[in-house]
This record gives structure tokens, sequence and C-alpha cells, in this order.
């Protein structure tokens, strides 16, 4: 009797967790989780940030860059004035024009700047790579939805399974009260209880008819592109380690908002140090360098230029303190962060291990309620019981088929989220 109690456990789980081996041959196609959020992020809207983000990033560095390079600037001028300097001397007699006419090119060159550009590029690289991470942390909610409603779709199929294998059981036992009440074993109130179970079977399997083509509709949506009625889905089989280190893309995304926060610090330091410049001037007109000239003439100047801010009332110092205190926000957030995260993480695990201690039980559940539904169907067949009765025990094991079926679904999903919810999946 144990012999055949362990074959029936050992035939009911290898169909409830291999189901795919035999079915998937009949299907169009077989989906994975795996597959539906690899595509589901790919075609993701916010997806095309990152491509984006990156060009945008080039185009603003590379403009940073210009800064290193000759800044050319044309000037024209054409002015008329109220008076003009006027000199009549026995030695000298000067008559300036009212109107002035200047035209020049000035060039402007940075030597030495403090390492202002330097910091600036080095904060705009830090700001693209935290707004590229901060896609990653948007994408990243994406799995969990695909996730909810591929676990749903994969409920959905196997109780249709399971609701289509009971509704054939319940046709048989039909054919078989149907004979019984000609006999005069049955009355034909058994056959309206079996044909009523049976409508009712036939409902369920309808709401579930509906309820998956919404869940269809709706993951066609997540990963833009469709999936039919056909489509087999595959239940994933997780292997747990619960070592493994934390990889949630916010923890990238905390430090990367940290280290804005120093290039900024830096970049606010440079705005202290001493600018020098070189520069000239080139260009043609009346008067030119010689004011007192009343000619058209070419002129050009060359020199150098200091700039050094001595005393900013303690503003720079200011800024730095700014910039700190949001630093430690950042650091804020990050442990406020992980704490949640570790509870959410241990309650996860709860319910994983609370899972593993029901799919044990099922296991002896489903093998008493066989055996009870056999017992059932034999007693049926002989008129000592009604099909009320036959059909509470025959309930009751499908009550317990689905509770280990859905278990066992629940079990994965779990794992799943746990993992996810570590960025490991």
């Amino acid at each position: 009797m144990k012999h055949r109690k362990y074959q029936f456990v050992l035939l009911f789980l290898s169909i409830l967790l291999s189901w795919h081996e035999s079915f998937v041959i009949a299907q169009e196609s077989t989906i994975t989780l795996k597959s539906c959020q690899e595509t589901a992020i790919s075609n993701y809207p916010a997806s095309k940030d990152k491509e984006l983000l990156k060009q945008v990033s080039l185009l603003k560095i590379r403009n940073l860059e210009t800064n290193y390079l000759p800044q050319v600037t044309l000037n024209c001028q054409a002015t008329y004035q109220s008076d003009a300097i006027q000199l009549n001397t026995p030695i000298m007699k000067i008559n300036q024009p009212k109107d002035q006419y200047k035209g020049s090119v000035d060039i402007n060159q940075l030597i030495f700047d403090g390492g202002t550009n330097r910091y600036m590029k080095e904060l705009e690289s830090t700001s693209s790579e935290a707004d590229l991470q901060q896609v990653e942390v948007d994408l990243f909610k994406v799995r969990e939805q695909v996730n909810n409603v591929f676990f749903l779709l994969i409920s959905l199929q196997e109780n249709e399974k399971l609701l289509k294998a009971n509704l054939s059981i319940i046709s048989e036992r039909e054919k078989v009260v149907v004979s019984s009440v000609k006999q005069g074993v049955l009355t034909s109130s058994d056959l309206d209880v079996l044909q009523a179970e049976k409508l009712n079977t036939e409902q369920q399997l309808s709401d579930i008819s509906i309820n998956r083509k919404s869940s269809l509709t709706i993951l066609t949506i997540l990963t833009n592109k469709i999936v039919t009625d056909s489509s087999f889905f595959e239940l994933p089989k997780i292997e747990l380690n619960v070592s493994d280190a934390n990889i949630r893309p916010e923890y990238k995304l905390f430090d990367l908002q940290a280290k804005r926060f120093d290039d900024n610090r830096s970049l606010t330091g440079s705005m202290l140090m001493p600018k020098i410049y070189a520069f000239g001037e080139g260009g043609y007109g009346r008067p030119g360098l010689n004011m007192l000239s009343d000619k058209f003439s070419s002129f050009y100047i060359i020199g150098a230029t200091l700039k050094w801010n001595l005393f900013d009332w303690n503003k720079n110092h200011r800024d730095k303190e700014v910039l700190d205190f949001q630093k430690q926000m950042v650091g804020t957030r990050r442990e406020t962060f992980d704490k949640n995260l570790n509870v959410d993480l241990q309650n996860k695990m709860s319910s994983i291990q609370k899972l593993q201690e029901a799919i044990k039980r099922d296991v002896e559940i489903l093998v008493l309620r066989h055996r009870i539904t056999q017992t059932s169907s034999s007693r049926l067949d002989n008129g000592v019981i009604t099909s009320t009765d036959y059909l509470t025990d025959f309930n009751a094991e499908t009550v317990a088929k689905i509770n280990a079926q859905t278990h066992i679904i629940q079990l994965e999903q779990a794992k799943t989220a746990y993992l996810l919810a570590k960025g490991q999946y």
C-alpha cells in the first residue's frame, strides 16, 4: 500500500511539475519568463532614452572641449559723435572727424582655468551616467509587471487543463449514472447533480478563458509582441542562492548621485583659482590706435589677462557646505532603501519557506483525497451513495489538486520575486 501511495504521488508531481515536456510539442510556441522580460525591456519606450541621453552627453562634452579652442569674434562699428578733438596751433593742427569707423577681429585663448573645464567635463560624465542609471531603475520596475502577468497566465493555463480533465471525468461519470438511472439503481436527481456540476465546470472554464485573454492582451502591450491562445507558458525552475549580494540598480544610482556632488564640489573649488587668457585684436578703422589721426589705418593689440577673484564673501565655502549636505541626503536615502529592502527580502523568504512546507502537506493531502474519491466512485457505481456524495469527494480532490498546483506556481513566483528584489533576475 505504501508503495502504491508513492507511485501515485510521483505520478501526480511528474505531471504537475513537468507538464511541458509532453505538452509543448502540441503548441505553436513556448514562452519563457526570461524572454518576456528581455522583450518588454527592449521595447519599453524609456529604453529609447538611453541612446538619446548618450548623444546629449556627447554633445555637451564636445561643447566644453571648445573652451580650450581660440574664441574668435568679429566686431564692426560705425559711430557719429557730437564733438571730436580739434587742435589748431602753430606747431600742430588736428581736426578729428565726428564720424568714426572700426572693424576688428578679436581672438581669446584660454591658457589656465584652474581645472574648471576638466571638472565640468567630469561632472557632465557623472551626470550622464546617473541619468542612464535612473532609466535602468525605471526599467527594473517593468520586470515586476511582467512577472505578475506571466505567473497569472501560468496559473490560468494549468487551472484550465485541470478543469478540462475534470470535465472529461464528469462526462464519463454522467454516462455511468445514465445507465444506472435506467436500471433503477440511481434516481434522476443523481443525474441532475452531475449535469449541474458539468455546467458549473464549463462556467469556470469560460471565466478562465476571459481572464486569460485579458492577461494575454496585457502581456502583448508590455512586450510589444503578439501572444496568442496557442502559446504555452513555461514555469521557470529557480535555483535560489540566498548568499548572493544585492545588485539592485538603485545602489549604483546612489553611488553616482554621491559622486555627482563630489564632482560638483571640485568644480566649485576651482572657481577660486586664477584664470589666465591670451588675447589679440587686429582691425582697421578711423581713427586707429593713434587717436590724434584722422586717417584710416590698420592696428593690432596682443597681450595676456589674469583674472582672480581674491575675495567672494565666503560664498564658495557655503556652496561646498550645501553640496556636502545634499550628499549626506543621498546617503540617508540609501540607508532607507537598504533597510526597506532587507525587510522585503525577509518577508519574501518567509513566503518561500511557507510555500515549501505547504507543498509537503499537499502531497499527503492529495494521496488521501485521491483514495477517498476512488472509493466514492466505486460506491456510486454500486448505488451505495448518491451523485452529491460522490461530487463532494470529487470536488475536494479537485481543490487539493488546485491548491498543490497553485502552491508550486506560487513557490517559483516567490523565488523569482526574491531574486528580482536582489537584482539577480
